[in-house]
C-alpha cells in the first residue's frame, strides 16, 4: 500500500456556506450539504482597526495578527504604500482542508475526464521519473514487490482500453477499476520515492491536453463535488480479473474537502488594511487559482497574485513540459519563486507566512522579515514537526515567531486551540507522537 506525503488528512465539514454551518450529524462519516454554485459564503462585515472575525480562531493567534496588521498595516504611523508589505499562504492544506489537485486527479479517474492519446499518456507517465526501483515496502496485496514499469504498463492498458469506448464508462467497469487503483498507486509510489517535484510534476502531466477553459472546468466541477461530500475513505483496490503485470494493489482514497472561513476573513482583512496577499503553492498554478479567484468560494484572490507549477500551454492546451525560468513550487522552489516573484523585486520578504506541511518549512524560515509563521497544525512529523515543537516551545512567549493553529480533521473546521484533532480522534493533541 502506499501514502502519498501530500496524502489528505483533512477532514468533512461545515461546507463554509454561512460560516460553519449547517453542521455535520452522525459522526464523522456524515454528508455534508453541498457549497451552491451561484452562492459566495458569508463572510461577517469589515471590521474597524482590522478586527478578524473570532470564528474558531485561537485567541492567542488572533490577538497576534491583529497585532501584526496594527503594526504593518494602513493605520501604521510607519506604512508606506510604495512599499506595501505583503502576507504569503500555502494553499492546499492550509487555505483549504484537503488538497485541490489530489482531489482533481482522483475525480478525473473516477469519470476518465483525461485528453491525452494512449501514445500521449504513455510519455506522460514515463517523463522524469527515475529509473530507480521504487521503495521496496511498496507492495500488491499479497506483499509481493511492486515495479513501475510493471505499474506503467497496466495504467497505459487499462487507459488504451477506456480511450478506445463511447459514451459514459459504468463506475464497475474493471478497467476503470484498475487505471484507478494504480494511478493513486503509481502517485503515492513516486511522492514516496523520488524527490518531491517528480511527483508534482507527474500529476499535472496527467491533465496535459486539456485547454485552459477545460481544465478550469473540470477543477470546479471537483470542488464543488467533493464540497458536497462527507468524509469517506475508500479503499481503491485492482479488480482480480484484471492482474496485469504488476498484480493488485490497494490505495486509500480519502474524500474530503472544505473551505476555511478564518483564512478568507484573514486574507480580506490583510488586503483591506494594505496588505497584499499571495498564494505560493506546490500544486498547478491554474488549477489553484480556479479555487482562490472565483468568489463562489469565498477568497476571491487576483489571479497574478497566485504562484504555483508552471507548464508550458503549446497550441493553448496543458503541455508535458515545465515552463522555463520558473521553479517547482515546493520546498526551497517556493522560496526561490518567492525571490523571483517578489522578495527581489520589492528588496523584503513577507510579514506573514502560513503553511501546514514540510513542504512549507523553507518559506517559512527564509526570510529576515517575516514576523510570524503560522503553522494549521496537523500533527505531523519531519521538518514541520520540528517547527511545530518551536511553535509549541513559544506558546508562552509575547513575541513568537511561530504560531500553532489547531484544526479537527474529523469536520475539517478549525479549533479555537493550538490543539489539532487527528482523523478517526477524538483527543486533541499538540504534537505528532514523533517530531
Amino acid at each position: 500500500m502506499a501514502v502519498s506525503r501530500r496524502q489528505l488528512i483533512a477532514a468533512g465539514g461545515a461546507a463554509f456556506g454561512t460560516l460553519l454551518a449547517p453542521r455535520l450529524a452522525g459522526g464523522i462519516f456524515a454528508d455534508a450539504a453541498p457549497l451552491a454554485a451561484d452562492t459566495a459564503p458569508d463572510l461577517p462585515a469589515p471590521a474597524a482597526h482590522g478586527d478578524l472575525a473570532p470564528l474558531k480562531w485561537a485567541p492567542r493567534n488572533r490577538a497576534f495578527l491583529q497585532r501584526l496588521i496594527a503594526n504593518y498595516g494602513i493605520g501604521s504611523p510607519h506604512y508606506n504604500p510604495a512599499q506595501k508589505p505583503y502576507a504569503v499562504f500555502d494553499w492546499d492544506n492550509t487555505c483549504i482542508a484537503g488538497d485541490c489537485e489530489e482531489t482533481l486527479m482522483r475525480y478525473a479517474a473516477t469519470h476518465f475526464r483525461f485528453a491525452l492519446s494512449p501514445q500521449d499518456f504513455a510519455r506522460a507517465i514515463a517523463l522524469d521519473v527515475p529509473a530507480r526501483p521504487l521503495d521496496p515496502t511498496l507492495t500488491t496485496t499479497t506483499g509481493k514487490p511492486v515495479s513501475l514499469g510493471d505499474i506503467q504498463a497496466d495504467l497505459l492498458a487499462d487507459y488504451t482500453a477506456l480511450a478506445a469506448r463511447s459514451g459514459p464508462i459504468p463506475m464497475d467497469n474493471p478497467a476503470l477499476l484498475s487505471l484507478k487503483s494504480k494511478l493513486l498507486f503509481a502517485y503515492n509510489a513516486i511522492d514516496a520515492s523520488y524527490d518531491a517535484d517528480v511527483s508534482c510534476r507527474w500529476i499535472i502531466r496527467l491533465f496535459s491536453g486539456l485547454s485552459h477553459e477545460q481544465l478550469a472546468a473540470l477543477a470546479k466541477d471537483s470542488n464543488l463535488w467533493h464540497l458536497g461530500q462527507g468524509i469517506r475513505q475508500d479503499m481503491w483496490t485492482t479488480p482480480a480479473q484484471r492482474p496485469g503485470r504488476a498484480g493488485l494493489v490497494a490505495c486509500p482514497a480519502l474524500t474530503a474537502l472544505r473551505l476555511t472561513p478564518e483564512i478568507a476573513d484573514l486574507q480580506a482583512t490583510l488586503r483591506r488594511c494594505g496588505i497584499d496577499v499571495f498564494v505560493c503553492s506546490a500544486s498547478l498554478e491554474d488549477v489553484v487559482a480556479v479555487f482562490a479567484t472565483d468568489p463562489d468560494f469565498g477568497y476571491n484572490l487576483p489571479r497574478e497574485n497566485i504562484l504555483g507549477v508552471r507548464m508550458t500551454w503549446p497550441g493553448g492546451k496543458l503541455g508535458l513540459e515545465p515552463a522555463a525560468g520558473w521553479p517547482v513550487t515546493v520546498k526551497a522552489g517556493k522560496v526561490r519563486a518567492l525571490h523571483a516573484a517578489l522578495a527581489d523585486k520589492r528588496g523584503y520578504g513577507p510579514v506573514l507566512v502560513c503553511g501546514d506541511s514540510s513542504g512549507d518549512y523553507a518559506m517559512m524560515t527564509a526570510f529576515a522579515d517575516t514576523r510570524h509563521a503560522l503553522i494549521v497544525n496537523r500533527c505531523l512529523g519531519g521538518e514541520i514537526g520540528q517547527l511545530s515543537a518551536r511553535a509549541a516551545a513559544q506558546i508562552d512567549d509575547k513575541h513568537p515567531r511561530f504560531l500553532l493553529q489547531g484544526r479537527n480533521e474529523n469536520t475539517g473546521e478549525w479549533r479555537p486551540s493550538e490543539r489539532a484533532i487527528k482523523l478517526g480522534e477524538d483527543t486533541p493533541r499538540l504534537l505528532a507522537d514523533k517530531a
